[in-house]
């Protein structure tokens, strides 16, 4: 039979990470690149004779080259914030200390909707550690709202749900492939 103390030596606080591309202005150059290559792919009258193996012309693979190139470096310029959760009495701290002004009730929260999440992901960002001030700057000069809203949600809900043992379909059928379950 498990002891408190076998139970609280496996206990850990979730994690989450949330990556975030910060090459936001690539996207509308990566957009660009995909509708050209559409247009390229859905014309009757591919220009030049040769056509590259798999039936694509030389623009097609031109095309596709720059997307792979121009996701790379999207991808290289994504920050992953690794986010854990607080423990029960610091999240309810936390939110006692950020009361709800009346438009927060009105919206149906419980706390300040301006400056719990700022101090929610200052406390919950373990990669990188942030401060109230830096997620302030984070928040008004850095990140989109989308951006903010992905951090801040991340923050939220492992705050709130449960942790459950996750499933991954792509793992399963991978390894079912080649005998491994």
């Amino acid at each position: 039979m498990a002891t408190f103390a076998d139970v609280k030596k496996k206990a850990k606080l979730p994690e989450k990470s949330v990556p975030l591309c910060l090459a936001g202005d690539l996207q509308a150059e990566f957009e660009e690149l995909e509708r050209q290559l559409q247009i390229e792919r859905t014309r009757p009258d591919k220009p030049g004779a040769t056509m590259a193996a798999g039936g694509r012309s030389p623009a097609e693979t031109e095309l596709a080259q720059r997307i792979e190139a121009l996701r790379e470096r999207m991808q290289a310029d994504t920050t992953v914030f690794r986010l854990r959760a607080l423990p029960k009495k610091k999240w309810s701290d936390m939110v006692a200390k950020h009361k709800p002004r009346p438009e927060d009730k009105e919206n149906g929260l419980d706390y300040n909707g301006d400056t719990l999440p700022v101090a929610l992901v200052a406390a919950c960002c373990v990669d990188p550690q942030m401060s109230v001030p830096e997620v302030e700057e984070l928040v008004d000069e850095v990140l989109s709202q989308g951006q903010w809203d992905e951090l801040y949600s991340g923050a939220f809900f492992l705050n709130r749900r449960k942790v459950d043992v996750p499933f991954s379909a792509s793992a399963s059928a991978i390894l079912s492939s080649i005998g491994a379950n």
